[in-house]
């Protein structure tokens, strides 16, 4: 990922992210125009699911974009056969995506 650089607009490298939590990271910034020399830290987060995740973390609760259709997501996973399939870059992870949360928070 590249960002521009706020004073000459031109494309900055990330040299170093540090992760504050799963859907917040810090990255340090450096201008590529030489001229300028500009370096800054920028934070960016994750605030909204646009499709939803084949291998969810349970630990993860991001907000469904509004024209996500919950009722079809719901009737799928409910009516949908199953086919054997081993994750390769993530732990499978099985919950009830449209459990209702507990009263300590979600689950």
């Amino acid at each position: 990922m590249r960002l521009r650089c706020p004073h000459c607009d031109h494309l900055g490298s990330i040299r170093t992210t540090k992760v504050m939590t799963a859907t917040v990271s810090q990255h340090y910034v450096v201008c590529s125009n030489f001229e300028c020399g500009h370096t800054w830290r920028a934070t960016t987060e994750a605030d909204m699911t646009i499709s939803p995740s084949a291998t969810p973390a349970a630990s993860v609760h991001l907000p469904l974009a509004s024209h996500m259709r919950r009722d079809v997501l719901a009737q799928q996973i409910r009516s949908g056969s199953t086919a054997e399939h081993t994750p390769l870059m993530t732990p499978p992870e099985t919950r009830d995506l449209f459990a209702p949360a507990s009263v300590d928070g979600p689950s």
